[in-house]
């Protein structure tokens, strides 16, 4: 399983490079402006609103009790059981969503035998600088144990799924789920809410992406120096720069083939090739 990540020639993924290390980003800072897109079902039936029962009130701290209705936009003595158990559902619903959509992610793309975006012209273009910059090729099965070694085995790889529509978060899944009402059912709504931010366009669909998320706060994450397999540097990488770049991997990974990216004559096609 190889993984890639297209890098441009600057001096922040030099220093990574040279520190073996990749950069978590926020998912609201990644170039996709539907990135975390989905589309939310709040119908749930009145009977199983009606299953919900509130504890006697001196059971419950009253400044935490009217802490959570002003969250929630609920008055005191206005409201139904069946209205603040849809509004405590919804409300835990988006804590989740939260917390998933807060997750540092690194983007990486796969390659696959019918779709291997090494050679995908838009790849260089849009995240290797048109052929100026580079590609790394990590094993993905030692990348993700570093990764969740590196970040305190709170990490989870995903692979994207492209489609025409967003995917659907049901409020009634949610509380139909086991962590709501108890139910044996196997509907796992965190993997649904992950799912989230692991479907993208269509139109996306050449970058074969594959995300590792991460809940560790560190935008940091290390990988050992077995993980890095090559690098493969663009054709049209200025001579220093490439000795720049070589130096660099050279000074923190030992066993590092470099290839390079270069155009076929008479064709709008790549090949790559050993240096």
């Amino acid at each position: 399983m190889k993984l890639y990540k297209f890098r441009c020639m600057n001096t922040n993924n030099l220093t990574a490079l040279a520190n073996k290390q990749l950069w978590f980003s926020d998912q609201y800072d990644f170039n996709d402006p539907f990135e975390g897109a989905h589309i939310k079902d709040n119908q749930v039936p009145q009977d199983i609103l009606d299953t919900f029962v509130c504890k006697p009130k001196q059971e419950v701290d009253e400044e935490r009790f009217t802490k959570m209705l002003n969250e929630m936009g609920l008055q005191e003595g206005r409201f139904t059981n069946a209205q603040l158990f849809k509004k405590i559902a919804e409300h835990d619903l988006q804590v989740i969503v939260d917390i998933v959509h807060g997750s540092k992610i690194v983007c990486l793309s796969l390659s696959e035998q019918d779709n291997d975006p090494i050679y995908n012209n838009l790849m260089w273009s849009h995240y290797a600088d048109g052929l100026r910059g580079f590609c790394l090729v990590f094993d993905g099965e030692l990348l993700q144990q570093d990764i969740y070694n590196s970040s305190n085995k709170s990490m989870r790889p995903i692979k994207i799924q492209y489609q025409n529509i967003p995917n659907t978060l049901k409020l009634l899944d949610f509380i139909e789920s086991e962590s709501v009402l108890g139910s044996d059912n196997n509907f796992n709504f965190v993997d649904a809410v992950t799912k989230t931010v692991a479907t993208k366009s269509k139109e996306w669909s050449y970058e074969n992406e594959f995300r590792i998320l991460s809940l560790s706060k560190s935008q940091f994450h290390h990988y050992s120096e077995g993980s890095l397999k090559e690098v493969v540097i663009g054709e049209k990488m200025p001579l220093e720069q490439r000795k720049l770049l070589s130096d660099t991997v050279k000074s923190a990974h030992s066993n590092v083939t470099f290839k390079e990216a270069r155009l076929i004559a008479d064709s709008y096609s790549l090949e790559i090739v050993t240096v």
